[in-house]
């Protein structure tokens, strides 16, 4: 071949890796979800209707690997999920999308999870509640910075009726002096008018760019609660939790949920542990009817499903996602209607499930939960005497050998909302097997109710559960942290370990 030839092949590969460039169709950065069975999937989300396709690789493999080719449609809000496979355990990854154009996005990275069904240690952060109206300070940048395995969002990933209520869109459309007036106080602001439209709108508002840094680097898992499901303490009943669950599908990964048209309830194994996410709102009763076999918190076919996939786990310690709080002191009556939305307000169910967990000698269940709004720590279904292995005055230490089947309640919230104090402890109920034994709440949850003005210091409150099972002691330690004001630091309140 000529040199002028091979000049001319040289300039001809120069321009079309110069044509190659990053692109900004990304309408946000991606979302990694849960890491299972050696694959996992990258939800995409772009500007316009495209051609999109994952590149990936271990940070010490070369050349990449690819997805297939996904045609993302304004149906889905140009939303797919790309899953990529094959993958090592305790791996870190780099991958980019790569359009139909030939243009690609800058490179994204993740690590893989231990290798399901062998003793490893892993750990997560939780909480919930991201109330738009308060999110001055970047609690996702900790987040990231702490390098968690996965992140645990239970729920009220915005507030669909606070901010602007897309449950008055109806109202907004159909009266002009309405929709001014809530035009000019920044209430509503839609594209799409419709109420599909609105929740869309909601995410995109809410998911700013630090959150964004953090979901495309660290495994999410998600579900919601009352907020973003529709309406404050909202059940089956609720008019548009078809659509709730539409968008809710577009901004969050796949999660293989159990059924595909109802509630979105799922389950996945890191290690040796099993972990259960429960839907708390699309099947349940009415909060104000009255206790008893008739009221559902879960619907008959997830409560079946909770209780067998419970029976046959062998897994040292089950993990149950809750939106709301299992214990007796959270819950919440902001509706102005009789009952509680938490556990609280379906008891019958709640102690069927602990009933069922005793009966069959269940051991290490430990549930984890939003909404809140402090940090929390419970030991449900317990019996007398209840001794803790070591104490202090930020800590304390528990065995399974000491409490049987006994079942843990954790919750932290919120990560961007005020403070609030829930109900009153009653000090009788910590001597009664009957109810949650409370074994940690802050100070600045125990007075009486506070009322709130503009001026009052807006909070994030997160918790750290680490789990080993590697160790000869299999344990789990969970870590509540909450916002120093003074210092924007996150500050470490107490320590509650448990051992198997």
């Amino acid at each position: 071949m000529s040199r002028k030839i091979t000049t001319i092949l040289l300039l001809i590969l120069i321009l079309f890796a110069c044509s190659r460039k990053e692109s900004n169709d990304l309408l946000r950065q991606p979302v990694v979800g849960i890491i299972q069975n050696n694959q996992v999937p990258i939800l995409i989300k772009t500007i316009a209707e495209s051609e999109v396709r994952i590149e990936y690789k271990r940070t010490d493999e070369s050349p990449g690997r690819f997805t297939e080719w996904e045609k993302l449609s304004d149906e889905y809000s140009n939303s797919a999920n790309l899953i990529l496979t094959d993958l090592n355990s305790n791996t870190k990854y780099n991958y980019r999308v790569e359009f139909g154009d030939g243009n690609y996005s800058k490179w994204f990275r993740f690590k893989t999870f231990p290798e399901q069904g062998i003793a490893g240690k892993f750990n997560f952060i939780f909480s919930a509640c991201l109330r738009e109206k308060y999110m001055g300070y970047n609690i996702f940048e900790k987040i990231e910075q702490s390098s968690p395995s996965f992140v645990a969002l239970l729920g009220d990933q915005m507030y669909s009726d606070y901010d602007g209520n897309l449950n008055e869109l109806e109202l907004y459309l159909n009266n002009d002096s309405i929709r001014q007036a809530m035009v000019e106080e920044g209430e509503i602001i839609l594209d799409d008018k419709t109420v599909l439209g609105a929740f869309r709108n909601k995410y995109n508002r809410v998911f700013d760019v630090n959150f964004q840094n953090m979901v495309s680097s660290i495994p999410l898992m998600a579900i919601w609660d009352d907020h973003d499901y529709g309406l404050d303490n909202s059940d089956r009943t609720y008019p548009y939790k078809k659509e709730a669950r539409k968008v809710f599908k577009e901004n969050f990964p796949d999660y293989s949920f159990v059924v595909k048209d109802g509630g979105i309830y799922y389950k996945f194994s890191i290690a040796d542990v099993d972990i259960f996410v429960l839907d708390t709102r699309w099947y349940r009763s009415p909060m104000q009817n009255e206790d008893g076999e008739m009221k559902t918190m879960l619907g008959s076919e997830q409560l079946e499903w909770l209780l067998i996939e419970l029976k046959n786990s062998k897994a040292k310690f089950k993990i149950v996602f809750s939106s709301v709080p299992s214990n007796d002191y959270g819950g919440d009556t902001s509706s102005g209607r009789d009952g509680f939305d938490s556990w609280m307000g379906y008891t019958f169910e709640r102690n069927k499930i602990l009933s069922f967990i005793e009966k069959n000698q269940i051991y290490g269940v430990m549930i984890f939960s939003g909404d809140q709004h402090y940090p929390s720590s419970h030991i449900l279904n317990w019996k007398s005497p209840l001794n803790y292995v070591s104490r202090t005055d930020s800590s304390i230490e528990y065995s399974f050998e000491n409490l049987g089947t006994a079942v843990f309640d954790f919750s932290a919230s919120p990560l961007h909302y005020r403070k609030t104090t829930g109900h009153l402890l009653i000090p009788a109920n910590q001597e009664d097997p009957h109810f949650s034994y409370e074994i940690f709440r802050p100070e600045w949850a125990m007075p009486e109710k506070v009322e709130y003005n503009d001026d009052i210091i807006i909070t994030s409150v997160y918790g750290v559960a680490e789990i080993d099972t590697e160790s000869s002691t299999a344990n789990v330690t969970v870590k509540f942290y909450e916002l120093n004001s003074e210092t924007s630091k996150m500050v470490e309140i107490y320590c509650i370990k448990v051992t198997y």
